[in-house]
This record gives structure tokens, C-alpha cells and sequence, in this order.
């Protein structure tokens, strides 16, 4: 189900009885592209707060959320994506961290009315080294040991990640089961979608962080060998890119669909 701000209210069922799929943030003219946002390991959404506030009513924006009480992979996630997208206006995907897999796997399917792709900060095969697999044995023991805020928060946010942010998370981040948290953690290190992104036939922009201690260059690299004609931002911060540098992403996106529509005179930010 997902539910309108700002024109009134709408909803559809979904998979699941009683829970928010979607939520959309509409400000302007249909005539521009609806950002679809797929959030990070979280699975909520809720963090993208700082991104769509620095968008300033530029762009309307549609936050995806995934179940929190059920253990899904990627494939079993995609229905709660596509669910979401809009029918009759243009959109583009935005894939943050987890969701980077998502995004290409959505894009590969070649819904109607997609204009582009933005990877944030993610990656289409596993970002970890294949001796890293051996510790798929430890997501039903040690490993979740740690509770699974203090785990989101320790692999979703990194070290260089400012101590406000941490905070915010911390505060606003909802209660997840350890076995969902577990199924995620196996899909990350079991993806890869490399043919899905090769099938996408719309412009993708990748967005990195300099100083990125969970996604490494080398994503952005299988990338760059998937889509040559990839577009590259790269911003100065840490791994969560749309939290700490929100001003600095939006700007990335809209000239990104700038570059898609032939115009930048869209976006001129509206009026108070």
C-alpha cells in the first residue's frame, strides 16, 4: 500500500495486510520524473529525510519500504519495488546501498515510463571478498549475537560516518527482527545482477563516496564494465552519502535528470 502527502490520500492492498509500502512526497508538476527510493539495509526509508528535504520541492519522491517481520532476499523484495513504481509519469529509480541490486534488477525489466537509474553508494555484485562467504554459516549465531540496531548501524553507517548522524539513526532507526536482518545480510553477500544492470537500456548515474569503508571502488568498477556509459559523481563523505551530504546528492540527481530531459530550467526550485 503506499499513501500521498500533499494531494490528498490514496491507497492499493499489497502483499502485506497493514503495512506501508510506499510513501510519496508530491510538490509539483507531474511533468517532471518521480524519484523511486529503495533505502539501505534498514529497510524503512526513513533516513532518505535529509536527501528530500535538500530537493526542496525540485522533484517528487516515492519511498519504497520492505517488510520488517519477514526474511527476504532480493528476489522476494523485487514485487515490493515494482509494486511502487508510477503508471502513468515518468520515474527513475534510486537504489541506495542495500537496494543497489534492486535497482538493476527492476531497471532490467524495462518498465514502462522509466527514465534512469542512480546507484548511490552500492554495488550489483557482492561488495565482499569471496572468503567472506564462509561467514554466511555464522548469520544464524555469533554474528547476530549483536543486536540488529547496533549492526545496521555499525555496517550500514561505517566509521567515518559523523556522530550526529549516527545519533539520528539511532534514534529514529524501528525495531527489526534478527532474521530478517540475517536473510539481508545473506542476499549481500550471495548477489549478483550483473546481467540485469547489462539488460537496463535507460541512463544510470552512480553516485561514491571518497571515504567509503564498506563499498569499495572496485563496485563502481563491475559497474563501469556492465553500463560503459555509466555517468559518475563522486562526493566527499562516508558510506551513507544521501544522509551526510544531502545538498551535494540532490544536486547530483537533478542535473542527472537535467541531462534526461535536455533541461535544467525544470528544476528551478518553486516558490514559497
Amino acid at each position: 500500500m503506499f499513501t500521498k502527502t500533499g494531494e490528498g490520500k490514496s491507497s492499493r492492498s499489497g502483499r502485506t495486510q497493514n503495512s506501508e509500502r510506499c510513501t510519496v512526497n508530491s510538490q509539483q508538476a507531474v511533468t517532471r520524473p518521480e524519484l523511486v527510493l529503495l533505502p539501505g539495509l534498514d529497510g524503512t526509508g526513513i533516513f532518505f529525510e535529509p536527501f528530500i528535504k535538500a530537493l526542496e520541492g525540485r522533484l517528487t519522491t516515492r519511498t519504497v519500504s520492505y517488510p520488517m517481520d519477514q526474511p527476504l532476499g532480493y528476489s522476494e523484495l523485487l514485487p515490493y519495488v515494482t509494486s511502487c513504481f508510477p503508471k502513468e509519469k515518468p520515474f527513475i529509480i534510486v537504489g541506495e546501498s542495500f537496494s543497489g541490486p534492486l535497482a538493476a534488477m527492476a531497471g532490467a525489466q524495462r518498465p514502462e515510463n522509466l527514465m534512469g537509474i542512480v546507484l548511490v553508494a552500492t554495488f550489483v555484485k557482492s561488495p565482499m571478498p569471496p572468503w567472506v562467504n564462509r561467514l554466511k554459516r555464522f548469520l544464524r549465531g555469533p554474528l547476530l549475537d549483536l543486536r540488529p540496531r547496533k549492526l545496521i548501524i555499525t555496517l550500514g553507517l561505517g566509521r567515518d560516518c559523523p556522530a550526529e548522524v549516527k545519533k539520528w539513526v539511532h534514534e529514529k532507526l524501528p525495531r527489526l527482527e534478527r532474521k530478517v536482518l540475517a536473510a539481508r545480510l545473506k542476499a549481500v553477500l550471495e548477489v549478483n545482477v550483473r546481467e540485469e544492470l547489462k539488460r537496463t537500456d535507460v541512463p544510470v548515474l552512480y553516485i561514491a563516496a571518497t571515504r567509503d569503508r564498506l563499498v569499495s571502488r572496485k563496485c563502481l568498477d563491475v559497474v563501469w564494465i556492465c553500463r560503459p556509459d555509466v555517468q559518475v559523481k563522486i562526493i566527499d563523505g562516508p558510506h551513507p552519502i544521501l544522509q551526510c551530504r544531502p545538498e551535494d546528492s540532490a544536486a547530483a540527481i537533478i542535473e542527472f535528470c537535467s541531462g534526461i530531459l535536455g533541461s535544467a530550467s525544470v528544476f528551478v526550485k518553486p516558490l514559497a
